[in-house]
């Protein structure tokens, strides 16, 4: 959904949302938040998360079966192919004793090649066994499996706005020259969350509104997203995932780490490929 900045009719302020409404803090009028066709199609993409949660649990569920079903046809045809290999063997250790009279050196010596074929091919079923163990079909994930985790929903909802600021202004004031010098006084507004799920990856992307203020009193608002890219939950529930890592784009600020042009934002991280129906976005 694409971000839209709406100013007051009555004096030209910019609006801020609370709640269902968008109100003027200079003048006080209160009106309704529009909505267009994009906003509709968002809601249409919400409402469908219990679905999607189902289809894909039921994809994972036949894939788990059919699965479970092959390694089954696998198996008798090991069995099958291991009697097989040993009745050839009956019969060749037969005619031997039958047309050779052979001296315990020779058998001795045909028993533990024998052993040694057998350690073989359950070497062999040992490791397949291993190796199919660890088999994870993977599945997308959606709003609700980020809010179970208690300890990862506070991160990216309280103290990633801590940590963001920090990093700005670790020392106090973004410095330039003896009479730019910048500060970081007010938290980063957090202006958007948004889980990207997609056929073989799930990413979430933060995106923040941050005011510089000069010592003189002028003030810069810039932006900045920061995103965590192959994100998964464990079977307890735990969302795990490398770090959250700065994104930019053409626009990018190299002195104030930072956007200057939200829309190339959206269009580079959020918005992507509209013909891309295996991509869904949620707002979090």
């Amino acid at each position: 959904m694409k971000l839209r900045t709406l100013d007051c009719k009555n004096c030209a302020t910019p609006l801020r949302q609370e709640g269902d409404k968008l109100v003027c803090r200079s003048c006080g009028s209160v009106f309704d938040i529009p909505s267009d066709a994009n906003d509709i199609e968002y809601d249409r993409i919400i409402n469908a998360e219990d679905y999607i949660r189902l289809e894909l649990a039921k994809s994972i569920l036949d894939l788990e079966n059919s699965y479970k079903n092959q390694e089954k046809i696998n198996q008798e045809k090991r069995d099958s192919d291991l009697r097989a290999r040993r009745n050839r063997m009956v019969k060749v250790l037969s005619i031997i004793a039958i047309f050779v009279c052979l001296d315990m050196v020779i058998w001795f010596v045909i028993q533990a090649g024998l052993f040694g074929f057998v350690q073989t091919v359950r070497s062999r079923k040992t490791q397949n066994t291993v190796e199919t163990a660890v088999w994870d079909p993977g599945y997308r994930l959606t709003p609700s499996d980020l809010k179970n985790d208690k300890k990862f929903w506070k991160y990216i909802t309280d103290d990633i706005i801590k940590e963001t600021k920090e990093g700005y202004d670790s020392n106090g004031s973004v410095i330039f020259s003896a009479d730019e010098i910048w500060s970081v006084n007010k938290d980063p507004e957090v202006i958007e969350r948004c889980l990207i799920t997609q056929e073989d990856s799930n990413a979430l992307y933060i995106i923040f509104k941050l005011t510089f203020e000069n010592i003189d009193g002028r003030t810069k608002e810039m932006y900045y997203c920061t995103a965590a890219e192959n994100i998964k939950v464990d079977e307890k529930g735990k969302v795990a995932y490398k770090r959250f890592e700065g994104k930019d784009t053409d626009s990018h600020d190299v002195r104030f780490h930072s956007e200057e042009d939200l829309d190339s934002i959206f269009q580079t991280y959020i918005n992507g490929d509209t013909n891309d129906y295996d991509r869904f976005v949620f707002e979090l």
